[in-house]
């Protein structure tokens, strides 16, 4: 997809300076260098910001925002920016006026992560996020958002503006027809001297590192958060096996994350775990016809005997049972980047090509059942 193809987004939170949504157009919309023309702008603030700046930008009274596309739009170019563009913070059902306590902190995190999801999860997006407005932490919130999610189409900048212009309420962008406005302590400012620059922010990726259930719907900050830090843990494989129901069962986690495998992927990978062992690699054709009926056999009924059925399968010959391997592998792989992201690949079962399988335990701490995996150290 072509960046002319992509619908562009300034996407801005703001506290009770709304000019900095026409600061930052006039930096984007006149920089020499690729001049960049949303097609629409989404603030985010909470009640009495979005009020206020509907009132500066958006009346007819005031009209920034119009006066600014008078100047600086090219023809027959248009941006969509009315009230439906304002999203309001809320704690649960209440609209907030203002951030006043931790819950009111962490519902406006779980707003900004939300928003940014939602808007990157469409490939034909392009997002320009700006950190300059609203509380320091709101600014933070968004730039930390857009690290999660954002891709390389994306952008995160930051706008300055010149010391005696930053104060002044009635500045929102260099007219083409300079003006007067006012600054600290009523001082006379001439809009022709006042200067505008954008500072982009460079955004370290890590979107491709946010695990699949996360991925698909919009996920709290803390979740975000709490899924970038795994990386951070030693690496960990845990194995329950239990007998309840009159049949077996097995639980793994790997990274104290819990991975929800099938009866018979659990069985494929507990059989490859307990191989690492006694060999480096084990070749899948070299498994026994004993291996293979314990393999298929657990969460079996006691009781049920398929014994003389799994024979028959192992019997029908080297093909079948690599094929029935490569399903369990790959089943057991999109489970482990379901839950942990890329950080399921230290736990996959990998393959040497010419050799075999393996699962990689060097520096893993390994338990079978509260016991030390043999040949693991602790």
């Amino acid at each position: 997809m072509t960046t002319n193809s992509r619908r562009k987004i300034l996407l801005v939170v703001s506290g009770m300076s709304p000019q900095i949504v026409t600061e930052t157009l006039y930096a984007l919309i006149t920089r020499a260098d690729n001049p960049w023309i949303p097609d629409e702008i989404q603030v985010l603030s909470t009640r009495d910001g979005c009020d206020h700046a509907k009132a500066e930008l958006l009346h007819p009274s005031r009209n920034k925002f119009g006066q600014f596309c008078a100047d600086y739009l090219p023809e027959g170019k248009s941006i969509k920016f009315d009230e439906t563009c304002f999203m309001t913070f809320k704690n649960g059902t209440e609209v907030l006026n203002d951030i006043k306590n931790l819950e009111d902190s962490a519902a406006v995190a779980d707003a900004i992560a939300a928003k940014v999801w939602d808007l990157t999860k469409d490939e034909a997006t392009e997002i320009h996020a700006s950190i300059a407005g609203g509380r320091k932490s709101m600014g933070f919130l968004l730039g930390y958002a857009m690290s999660l999610y954002g891709r390389p189409q994306d952008r995160l900048s930051h706008v300055l503006v010149s010391e005696d212009f930053e104060s002044s309420r009635d500045f929102y962008f260099p007219p083409k027809q300079a003006v007067i406005v006012h600054g600290r302590n009523d001082k006379p400012l001439d809009t022709s001297a006042a200067q505008v620059m954008l500072a982009e922010i460079p955004i370290l990726y890590l979107r491709k590192r946010i695990p699949a259930a996360l991925k698909n719907r919009p996920a709290s900050f803390s979740e975000l958060v709490s899924s970038m830090n795994i990386g951070m843990e030693n690496p960990s494989i845990e194995i329950r096996i239990e007998y309840k129901n009159k049949r077996h069962a097995g639980r793994l986690q790997c990274h104290g994350k819990e991975i929800p495998l099938s009866p018979i992927d659990f069985s494929t990978y507990l059989f490859i775990l307990k191989k690492m062992a006694e060999v480096r690699e084990f070749n899948w054709l070299d498994i026994t016809v004993d291996e293979w009926v314990e393999i298929k056999s657990f969460g079996d009924l006691v009781g049920d005997d398929f014994e003389d059925e799994y024979i028959r399968q192992f019997d029908a010959g080297a093909d079948d049972r690599a094929q029935f391997f490569y399903q369990r592998k790959n089943a057991i792989k999109e489970k482990l980047e379901q839950v942990l992201g890329d950080y399921g690949d230290r736990y996959l079962i990998k393959t040497i090509r010419g050799k075999g399988h393996y699962i990689d335990i060097s520096g893993v701490d390994v338990t079978i059942n509260g016991e030390i995996f043999p040949g693991v150290e602790s």
